[in-house]
C-alpha cells in the first residue's frame, strides 16, 4: 500500500480527518465573527487569528491531554503539531486559491525540514540547513494546508506530503483536500441501532381514552 493511501486510510478511519475538518471550519466562524475589514482588520490579522484559533480549536476537537484522547501533541521545532500513530500533522495557511503555489523553499526552516523528508517514490538530495529539529524516526509527517475567503465565506482545507520545490515544480508528493465529498461518513457518530417495536401491525388496534376524560352516555328514548 503507498503511503498516500496508507495515511489517508488510517487517518480516515480513526475520524481524524474529520476532526481536523471540524476544528478548521469552527475556527474560521469563530475568526470571521470576531473579525472584521470594516473595523480595521487586514489579511496578516486574519492570517495570525486563523493560525492560532485553528490551534486551538483543534487541541478541543482531539481533546488532548484528556484521557481516552487518541491524537496527542506532537510539535516541531516550536510549531505546533497532533500526532496519530506514525502520522504527524502541522499547520500552513496558504492564500486562497493557491494550495499548488505553496514555495516550501522560502518558508521556515522547519518547514524547509519536513518539505525534505525521504519519500520512497521521489527521493530527494537531503541538504543542510543548520537546524536541529530532533525528529523522531519513522515519524511521516504531514501538513495541513488551511484557507478561507470572508465574502463569500469558503473554506479550502488540504492533507498532503510537502515536496521541496525549489525547482519552481509542484509543492506536493501527494495532497488531497478535505470536504463533504472526499471524508464521507464520520466514523466518530456511531449510528444508533432502530429498537424494534414490540408490537406488529398485524394485532388489533386497543381503544384508547385520555386520563381523566368523562365517559359520555347518550339516552335514547
Amino acid at each position: 500500500m503507498g503511503e498516500e493511501r496508507e495515511a489517508w486510510g488510517e487517518l480516515r478511519a480513526a475520524g481524524v480527518l474529520h476532526g481536523l475538518a471540524e476544528a478548521h471550519r469552527e475556527a474560521t466562524l469563530a475568526v470571521f465573527g470576531a473579525l472584521s475589514r470594516s473595523a480595521g482588520f487586514k489579511e496578516r490579522s486574519f492570517g495570525v487569528t486563523a493560525f492560532d484559533v485553528l490551534e486551538t480549536q483543534l487541541d478541543r476537537v482531539f481533546r488532548v491531554g484528556e484521557k481516552g484522547a487518541v491524537v496527542s501533541r506532537d510539535d516541531l521545532n516550536g510549531s505546533p503539531g497532533w500526532r496519530y500513530g506514525p502520522f504527524r500533522v502541522l499547520l500552513k495557511r496558504h492564500e486562497f486559491g493557491a494550495v499548488r503555489e505553496i514555495r516550501w523553499d522560502r518558508d521556515s526552516p522547519t518547514k524547509q525540514f519536513v518539505a525534505r523528508q525521504g519519500f520512497a517514490d521521489d527521493p530527494q538530495l537531503s541538504l543542510d540547513l543548520g537546524i536541529d529539529v530532533g525528529d523522531t524516526p519513522g515519524l511521516v509527517t504531514l501538513v495541513l494546508a488551511h484557507s478561507a475567503s470572508e465574502e463569500p465565506l469558503e473554506m479550502e482545507l488540504f492533507l498532503g506530503r510537502p515536496r521541496l520545490n525549489a525547482d519552481g515544480g509542484s509543492p506536493w508528493h501527494w495532497v488531497r483536500p478535505l470536504n463533504d465529498e472526499t471524508l464521507g461518513r464520520d466514523p466518530r457518530r456511531k449510528l444508533v441501532e432502530r429498537t424494534l417495536p414490540l408490537w406488529t401491525d398485524d394485532e388489533a388496534d386497543v381503544p384508547m381514552r385520555l386520563r381523566g376524560q368523562r365517559e359520555t352516555s347518550i339516552e335514547t328514548a
